[in-house]
């Protein structure tokens, strides 16, 4: 039987749990009182729907009746929908990386009643596999660490909540002065793969925010190593399985350094993300084919958009699915046997040489071995037609929920981009969508960071007012109406007034359920509130004229000052509004 806590949840995440045999609680009061009465330690599982691997652990742990028996019996199991609370999301998520290494989802945290993180990590196994334990054995060590602890648990969770409390405290100060952007410039030059773009090794994310300090900052330098860097990051996202090549959009990630075998979810945000991009780096593109090739590119993400993540009250859902009737990229991969099925015999030669079908693995990705300088036109038939077929199988589903800040992100990057390429249904959509977040995010009493949904009213994020103010700014770049200027500077003094405190930003108001006020401190996977309110006054500063914005701006920037000089690459959007300073 469903259960009835999530079952009503306007979640698709959290609905797709209510089946479980986990008795499981939504983030609140009825959970925490509950673990404080029956002295249990809470489990504290977060996840989004378009997550492989949360559905994973789901069909191998929190369907088992055995491991759901052990959670009922011994713990108080609290489900969250990551985007929903990605103040929760967050908080928890640097514990987990601080005390593993490494992060991400599903996010698994043992917690004391009061809150406090006992254990975390990310995705257990059924069966012990390799280093890693078994879910269950987990859950045994915690209930026995928990239940005879004594002195020494209430020593180690005062620690943890000291190491919390340094977590969000500022990091050294410093100064966003043209050497510090220089630095962080030459470093991402030397992350960059040469062979295949983007940063680092495997496996390997767009780092768009990133990509997009590099465009904005050869205004500044006009180094032809910064240009190419770019551009070849670029190319090679949009040719590899990164991209959706026949249906257009990006996915999450790839699990290889080539970009060409991706993990299959697509989200709004790194679909309004990439439209930014294509606009900032279009300037520096090194001939009008690439040129050309970044405006298919922003056009066939809008095209992704409208018929396929497009809600019916306006505005983008949130996500596309990574898996198909439980196997992840169902929708998407191909054997030369389905190719060769439905194509003209010359049409699938074709596509064996120009769509990546020649590569060993089957069944494959699509992926482009040029851009769209050769045989465009019949290459654009090939994929129409294996849309056409792919759009017989079954398909991912989608999370509708409509979130503010990420359809503020959307709505910029159409509006970015429609300028930048001279397309005026981009402009259109972006401001249509953005009027339509407006009209019901915005309420008497604050921004609602998802309006449709009744339990999350009173939750209140600097990403939905920092966001949303910098669409509104780049809708007074594309129209000139003073009106969106007006509504920017409304927005920006609501976010200093709610999130600005002894000279830092955080996530929350003053009030909050969590043990520490949490503060965001990286630009990855999406621009912070923060730094995106910092970019906003330095925009306002230009804009009005009012040096105020950008004297607070300048303040502002110093807290993310040790990040960027350690990691450059987790902060892109600040460094972004570094070098808008620089520009004033």
């Amino acid at each position: 039987m469903p259960d009835p806590r999530l079952a009503d949840s306007a979640s698709p995440y959290l609905r797709q749990h209510a089946g479980d045999p986990v008795e499981w609680y939504q983030w609140g009061d009825e959970a925490f009182q509950t673990a404080r009465d029956l002295g249990r330690p809470i489990f504290l599982s977060i996840g989004y729907s378009a997550c492989h691997w949360c559905h994973v652990m789901q069909r191998e742990s929190f369907r088992d009746p055995e491991t759901a028996a052990l959670l009922n019996e011994r713990f108080v199991s609290v489900k969250v929908d990551r985007e929903l609370r990605p103040d929760v999301d967050a908080f928890y998520m640097d514990y987990v990386v601080a005390t593993t290494g490494a992060g991400g989802w599903p996010m698994s945290v043992f917690l004391t009643p009061d809150l406090v993180p006992l254990l975390g990590g990310t995705y257990f196994p059924k069966e012990p596999r390799g280093s890693a334990p078994s879910f269950r054995d987990v859950l045994g060590a915690v209930d026995v660490a928990y239940s005879t602890g004594g002195d020494a648990l209430t020593d180690a969770t005062e620690g943890t909540l000291r190491f919390l409390r340094d977590q969000a405290a500022p990091k050294p100060p410093g100064e966003f002065d043209r050497e510090a952007l220089d630095c962080a410039a030459e470093y991402l030059l030397r992350l960059t793969d040469v062979a295949h773009g983007g940063f680092g090794d495997s496996p390997k994310f767009p780092q768009l925010a990133a990509l997009s300090f590099l465009a904005d900052y050869r205004v500044l330098n006009p180094d032809p190593d910064v240009d190419w860097v770019v551009e070849h990051t670029l190319t090679h996202i949009l040719r590899g399985g990164v991209t959706d090549q026949a249906g257009g959009g990006l996915h999450r990630y790839t699990v290889d350094a080539a970009w060409r075998t991706p993990h299959f979810e697509k989200m709004l945000t790194d679909q309004g993300l990439l439209l930014s991009v294509l606009a900032a780096a279009a300037p520096i593109a090194s001939d009008e084919t690439v040129r050309s090739e970044y405006a298919h590119a922003a056009r066939r993400t809008a095209e992704f958009l409208a018929s396929e993540m497009a809600a019916p009250c306006g505005g983008f859902f949130a996500a596309l699915s990574a898996d198909t009737d439980g196997i992840e990229g169902a929708t998407y991969v191909w054997s030369r046997a389905q190719l060769a099925a439905f194509l003209p015999r010359e049409t699938y030669e074709f596509a064996t040489t120009m769509l990546g079908a020649d590569a060993e693995e089957e069944p494959f990705t699509l992926t482009r071995s040029s851009g769209r300088a050769d045989r465009t036109e019949a290459l654009d038939a090939a994929l129409d037609a294996i849309k056409a077929e792919r759009d017989k199988r079954p398909q991912p589903d989608a999370d509708t929920k409509v979130i503010t800040s990420w359809n503020a992100i959307a709505a910029r990057g159409l509006m970015e981009a429609g300028a930048t390429f001279s397309d005026e249904q981009l402009v259109t959509l972006g401001l249509s969508t953005l009027s339509a977040v407006l009209d019901r995010a915005l309420t008497p009493t604050g921004l609602l960071h998802v309006p449709d949904d009744p339990s999350i009213t009173s939750v209140r994020l600097i990403e939905d007012a920092a966001h949303l103010a910098a669409a509104c700014l780049t809708a007074f770049d594309a129209t000139g109406g003073p009106v969106w200027l007006d509504r920017a500077v409304h927005l920006h003094a609501d976010t200093l007034e709610t999130f600005w405190d002894g000279d830092l930003l955080y996530m929350t108001p003053v009030t909050t359920e969590l043990p520490v006020r949490p503060r965001e401190q990286s630009d990855q996977p999406v621009p912070s509130g923060a730094s995106t309110a910092i970019e906003n006054a330095v925009r306002l500063a230009a804009a009005t004229g009012d040096a105020s914005y950008a004297e607070w701006a300048h303040t502002a920037l110093r807290q993310f000052w040790a990040i960027a000089d350690f990691a450059p690459e987790q902060v892109g959007r600040a460094l972004a509004a570094g070098v808008r300073l620089q520009l004033l």
